[in-house]
């Protein structure tokens, strides 16, 4: 009968403004064109392309060189590309490709390094060493990388002796100022040539902490690794700060943590700006718009309910949402509005006015003081991605400094409120100013605000990143989609049993850190624990420590009823030997009638078991997905679960499962225990393998994946007879275990995995 075993069978509290503009990468026209002439324009050990519909030229160089003097010119309207000029305005006649080098010591407090040079290639190492009586703090030994960077974090040797610890000197800058009492300055430069990003002054502060945040040298050449700035970014969120305000509850110079967190009356507004002017392209503002709806969704995911505001902007703005609008906490409403832009909307006035735009935020900002009585304890983050490039409206710098005083930051000494908002600049492409970036950026001590990504790829690779860092692992149900098969289904197990009967398969569900969800009659027979093994994110061999079937599972229970194999409470708990270490190829699946599914499917607090089910399978045709191995490659299928109208009907065709032709009522053996899938109404679903046995029926919402029901068996094998006559696919049928059934069982099973069963 059928095909089993035994027989054949992602919070995150900021108002986000996402500025795309010039500077961000379009694909080069396939045969050159510009409107300036092209000779001489050639770079040494190197070559050029064209974009912007050839109003730019990109010089690129091989791995381990950049571009000198510049990395890209522009077309002027006189005909000519701009000049190959050097930092201190010499004009060079050629570019050419040169080695990327790392920068020296300028110097070096309290200690020595080594090797001393005037210059450092690529993979050349510095050892730091500091005097008797210092503690080193920072990286004692840092690479050069392939970004012209050094990687790890700026060595200090500090005797702890002043009101403040010694601040550093990152590499490549010189100090001016060695005394670290309260209220004493240091000021930073940077070698010719190198531009000063962060703060160049920074002063001792009550708490031991110092103002602004530590300066860096940046050379044109000098990009951001997506994985550095997804890194940078969120601990830049979550950074332990001192000096929590009073009116917190705690005293001054407690160590807490910034918890991404917004609390229940909604602390947040997300503000989603993006750039439509000429410069950008229709491709880059349509991949834009994909990464903020991606963004919007995993957001969303984590439980909250922002308030959002929309608009673009080039020469003047369009406001689309306010944060005033009662929808304007409904993500999926966002969604839909964000999907209706288009890049046409400012097509006759494309010009660049980043200050406009900022100006309608801080509009929207002022509207919300105004009217909310807790205006004040809302945290704003905003993002910007931007060249730094306008070119109408003047210096959007200023109305940074207006939103500061609108939220009342700064002014207190004691009481900055410096915490409640965040301003992180994304500088996209080769033409990034850096300076005027790095005007508008927040300067916080210990973190990072402003980031260089080489194009708009790298771009969407950092917000991927940023959604579903390290320390959201523990969320079920999010995976990472742009990736590989194993990190788009961090939750698939492979469960190997080898005993005298030979070698059988199934497949199982990551639960929890111990434990994987799967089928009672992978089990069957007398099966030790050296019998079987699992497999989890692409990693073999894990050893078990039980199998726990469902006590009511009995293969054997209606043979004396003529019925060879019954498979009511089909489901089994495999426990793990040694706790599983979450990654992005291994997190856990979502179990209904969990706190982690209401927060996943976006619901309140105190929804109910019940509710919860009514949300996942509503009388009707339900949408799910299993996911199959075909030839070591993961397939995700789609099916549809007849749970309403359609189940009785969906029910017969177990039936024609081999073994069953003489059922007189299917009741027999599809107890109402079972989800049932198959066959061609709505749509012609595909069918389970023998191997899918035990794997996931999974519901797909809110960009989550919750699991309802265990594979169990099927009325054919369609992978094992290749074509299927079309009575049998008619009534080909799969059978699941439903979940909402076994609560109890799993609950007690599962009481020491903290999965929060409501």
């Amino acid at each position: 009968m059928g095909h089993s075993l035994c027989s054949p069978l992602l919070l995150l509290p900021f108002l986000c403004l996402g500025l795309l503009s010039a500077g961000v990468k379009p694909q080069p026209a396939a045969k050159p064109q510009s409107p300036c002439p092209l000779e001489g324009v050639d770079i040494k050990g190197g070559s050029y392309r064209l974009l912007r519909g050839g109003r730019v030229l990109e010089y690129e160089c091989p791995y381990g060189f950049y571009a000198y003097p510049v990395e890209a010119r522009t077309c002027s309207s006189t005909g000519l590309w701009s000049a190959l000029k050097t930092h201190d305005e010499k004009i060079v006649k050629r570019a050419e490709c040169r080695a990327i080098r790392c920068p020296r010591p300028q110097d070096f407090e309290n200690g020595e390094y080594w090797p001393q040079a005037s210059y450092y290639n690529l993979s050349d190492q510095l050892h730091f060493h500091c005097y008797d009586g210092y503690t080193l703090r920072g990286s004692a030994n840092r690479t050069c990388q392939a970004n012209g960077r050094w990687d790890g974090q700026t060595t200090i040797c500090d005797n702890g002796a002043s009101y403040c610890s010694n601040p550093g000197i990152p590499i490549g800058m010189r100090k001016e100022g060695s005394q670290y009492r309260l209220e004493d300055s240091v000021t930073y430069y940077c070698s010719r040539g190198l531009t000063l990003l962060g703060s160049q002054r920074r002063t001792c502060l009550e708490g031991g902490s110092w103002s602004g945040t530590e300066p860096s040298c940046q050379d044109s050449f000098m990009y951001d690794r997506p994985e550095e700035v997804a890194e940078a970014f969120l601990s830049s969120l979550t950074e332990t700060i001192e000096g929590v305000e009073a009116e917190d509850g705690h005293s001054p110079g407690e160590q807490q943590k910034r918890k991404i967190v917004l609390d229940p009356s909604g602390s947040m507004n997300i503000y989603l700006v993006l750039d439509g002017s000429d410069s950008v392209g229709a491709d880059n503002f349509t991949r834009a718009k994909n990464c903020l709806k991606a963004f919007i969704e995993k957001v969303a995911s984590y439980g909250v309910k922002p308030r959002y505001g929309l608009l673009t902007y080039a020469t003047y703005s369009n406001v689309l949402i306010r944060v005033a609008d009662e929808q304007s906490s409904d993500a999926d409403w966002v969604t839909k509005t964000l999907d209706k832009i288009n890049y046409e909307d400012h097509k006759l006035k494309s010009g660049t006015n980043t200050k406009r735009a900022l100006q309608a935020v801080y509009s929207m900002m002022t509207w919300y003081t105004e009217h909310h009585p807790n205006w004040n304890r809302t945290r704003h983050v905003i993002i910007l991605m931007t060249d730094g490039l306008h070119n109408m409206g003047g210096d959007p710098a200023p109305i940074i400094q207006d939103i500061r005083s609108l939220l009342e930051i700064g002014i207190n000494n004691k009481k900055t409120r410096e915490d409640y908002l965040d301003v992180y600049v994304f500088g996209v492409g080769p033409l990034v100013n850096e300076e005027n970036l790095n005007a508008l950026a927040s300067k916080k001590d210990g973190e990072k605000h402003l980031f260089r990504v080489k194009d708009m790829e790298n771009l969407e690779n950092v917000f991927y990143q940023i959604v579903d860092e390290s320390r959201t692992l523990g969320l079920c149900g999010m995976v990472w989609e742009h990736k590989t098969q194993l990190e788009k289904q961090p939750w698939h197990a492979k469960i190997s049993v080898t005993s005298s009967k030979g070698h059988e398969q199934c497949m199982g569900a990551v639960v929890s850190e111990y434990f994987v969800l799967t089928a009672a009659h992978c089990f069957t027979g007398e099966i030790q624990k050296h019998h079987v093994t699992v497999s989890v994110g692409g990693k073999g061999g894990l050893q078990i420590e039980a199998v726990l079937v469902h006590p009511n599972y009995d293969i054997n229970g209606k043979k004396a009823q003529g019925i060879p194999e019954f498979y009511d409470y089909d489901v089994a708990l495999v426990k793990l030997e040694r706790r599983l270490t979450y990654g992005e190829t291994v997190r856990p699946i979502c179990l209904p009638c969990t706190e982690a599914t209401n927060q996943a499917l976006r619901l309140p607090l105190t929804t109910t078991c019940q509710q919860q089910k009514k949300e996942l399978l509503p009388v009707q045709d339900v949408k799910a997905l299993f996911v199959s191995e075909n030839k070591q490659k993961l397939v995700r299928k789609e099916v549809y679960i007849k749970h309403g109208e359609k189940r009785e009907e969906c029910e017969r065709g177990a039936k024609f499962a081999p073994g069953y032709e003489k059922i007189k009522d299917v009741s027999e053996v599809v107890t109402p225990r079972f989800l049932c899938t198959g066959g061609l109404s709505p749509f012609a679903d595909p069918n389970t393998c023998r191997g899918d046995s035990g794997g996931p029926l999974i519901i797909h919402k809110r960009s989550r994946f919750i699991q309802v029901g265990v594979i169990s068996w099927g009325v054919v094998d369609v992978c094992k007879e290749k074509r299927v006559p079309g009575e049998k696919a008619q009534h080909a049928r799969d059978f699941h275990l439903n979940l909402f059934h076994v609560l109890p069982w799993l609950k007690e099973k599962l009481k020491d995995e903290d999965l929060g069963f409501l």
